[in-house]
């Protein structure tokens, strides 16, 4: 068990953490842990699964990247294991944020695998003074849901909402949604982005309107389409491919000072590994986006 304050994680088997490498956590610059939770998901069911799932995946594909120019074998990732499951949402929330507390306050920079998008909340609930970019295919405004749940992968985004403030949220990739999110969004004064408004326009003109304060990056993976990431709990036709996701991701990062990111909702048992391979591949383009960032920032710490 590795032990990190009072919260214990499962580790992960030493061959299969993630990258195939393992440093100690005074040498890491990030923290990757897992957060196996799906008790709220309504439709397929399975992302509890996942992490281990990107971590196998990781250890199987090319680390190269050409976006950076660097090698991810390189990225000095502790990978923390996974938090014990549970079916109770308050217990995890509280769990994530204790520990993205930690990890940020030690100057590492915090990759979260989930899991159902619940999980966010529990991120973000953890930080202050910063900006979140959700990537996803559904808005995940509705205030219960099911029936009288209040914080769920459907209400997630609502919740963050309230807790940072809508002028430092902003949703990316929206294909899916129903009229009642639509109005509370417009009502509010959300900015959101659909799908075919990414693939269409340039990303510059909406990211500048989240401020350069620190980011907090949350990628659900059917923000893609699903006949590039068919493996995720709600997939939703017509969404974006893998480069426009990319090329987005390099935008903010030069823009803005990363905090940490998550990547949610794979469901391994509905591919054949796609997807988890998919997820894997972010991880490493990102990380090496904000190592690359960072080394060139006037800023050495997060």
């Amino acid at each position: 068990m590795f032990e990190m304050s009072k919260l214990k994680f499962h580790l992960t088997d030493e061959n299969k953490y993630f990258n195939g490498r393992q440093f100690s956590i005074e040498e890491a610059e990030f923290i990757l842990f897992g957060a196996p939770f799906d008790a709220t998901s309504t439709y397929r069911t399975g992302s509890r699964y996942a992490p281990q799932a990107i971590r196998c995946a990781s250890i199987n594909i090319e680390t190269y990247s050409f976006r950076t120019l660097m090698d991810a074998l390189d990225l000095k990732i502790h990978d923390a294991g996974d938090l014990p499951q549970t079916s109770n949402t308050e217990e995890i929330t509280e769990r994530i944020s204790e520990v993205i507390s930690e990890i940020v306050e030690d100057g590492k920079i915090p990759i979260m695998i989930g899991g159902e998008h619940t999980i966010t909340y529990g991120a973000v609930k953890a930080l202050k003074n910063i900006s979140t970019i959700i990537f996803d295919a559904h808005m995940d405004l509705r205030d219960e849901y099911p029936m009288g749940v209040k914080i769920s992968h459907a209400t997630v985004s609502r919740r963050i909402s309230e807790v940072l403030g809508v002028e430092k949220l902003l949703i990316m990739g929206v294909r899916a949604t129903c009229k009642e999110e639509i109005e509370y969004a417009k009502k509010i004064g959300l900015i959101f982005k659909t799908s075919m408004e990414m693939i269409e326009k340039e990303v510059c003109e909406y990211i500048g309107k989240i401020s350069n304060e620190r980011l907090w990056i949350s990628i659900d993976m059917d923000v893609l389409d699903p006949s590039i990431a068919p493996g995720v709990a709600n997939p939703e036709p017509e969404g974006i491919n893998l480069s426009k996701l990319l090329d987005t991701l390099e935008k903010l990062v030069s823009n803005n000072r990363v905090i940490g990111f998550d990547i949610v909702e794979v469901t391994p048992a509905y591919d054949n590994g796609i997807t988890s391979i998919v997820a894997s591949k972010i991880i490493f383009e990102l990380a090496c986006m904000i190592k690359n960032s960072l080394r060139n920032s006037e800023y050495t710490t997060i």
